[in-house]
């Protein structure tokens, strides 16, 4: 089993991230008010800059509302409203440029999370796990090939299959939709990404913790491997595309 922590980025996507976790999972309902600043300072061990920076973050993605002198309220326990307004605004833009790319992974970020979470709570995933293991079998049949340039394109289409699969469990009709209409972005971006043996060979054995968590149910393992997993995507291609 995966033993590995994420990846720590600043103090206030740290806050970000646990608060936006924890109303995902409806441990703060729509409507209800989060703690005050000075409890999240204290258990969090962070400034009210960190703070202010956080809900700043959460507040972009419609979850919270922040008045000024009152304590933060939950405005929604999902991510419906961000990721349509992100599609939407992508859809907009008339050219593909790395930039618009890049941001269309924050959207796959989103979606792919929440939809590994789902999965890893329903009981009749064991079909959907073992389509994710067939998967990973031929990726590892293409890195042991003696001709792996040459497969890259099958692998690439494989690896974006993965994630595809996993976005598409999700019940969710109209994260589905979206899904659906930004693949061909999405799966362009896959093969644009430059991978050496080892990392292939690190990227699939992270990919069977994944599925090792998902068939446990482990949810929270689930959430922190997809969010390391797809944030690596992102960093990699920004790296690449975007520092250039």
């Amino acid at each position: 089993m995966y033993t590995g922590g994420v990846q720590n980025g600043s103090k206030s996507n740290n806050i970000a991230n646990a608060l936006e976790k924890a109303i995902l999972a409806n441990e703060y309902k729509q409507g209800e008010l989060l703690p005050s600043q000075k409890e999240l300072a204290e258990q969090f061990n962070a400034s009210s800059r960190s703070l202010r920076e956080a809900f700043k973050a959460l507040e972009a993605k419609g979850l919270i509302e922040v008045s000024q002198g009152k304590r933060a309220i939950v405005k929604s326990n999902n991510l419906d409203r961000f990721v349509e307004s992100l599609s939407l605004t992508m859809f907009s833009q008339a050219s593909q440029d790395t930039k618009l790319l890049s941001d269309l992974l924050e959207v796959h970020i989103t979606l792919e999370v929440s939809a590994a979470r789902e999965l890893s709570r329903r009981p009749e995933r064991t079909t959907t796990v073992k389509y994710l293991d067939s998967i990973i079998s031929k990726m590892e049949q293409i890195v042991l090939s003696n001709d792996l340039v040459a497969a890259k394109k099958q692998f690439s289409q494989l690896d974006f299959n993965f994630h595809f699969t996993i976005v598409n469990s999700n019940t969710n009709i109209v994260f589905k939709s979206i899904y659906n209409n930004l693949s061909p972005q999405l799966n362009s971006i896959f093969e644009r990404l430059t991978e050496s043996e080892d990392d292939l060979k690190k990227k699939l054995r992270e990919y069977h913790y994944l599925i090792d968590a998902l068939r446990e149910g482990q949810t929270d393992l689930v959430v922190a491997l997809t969010l390391v997993l797809t944030n690596n995507i992102k960093h990699q291609f920004d790296s690449t595309y975007i520092s250039k």
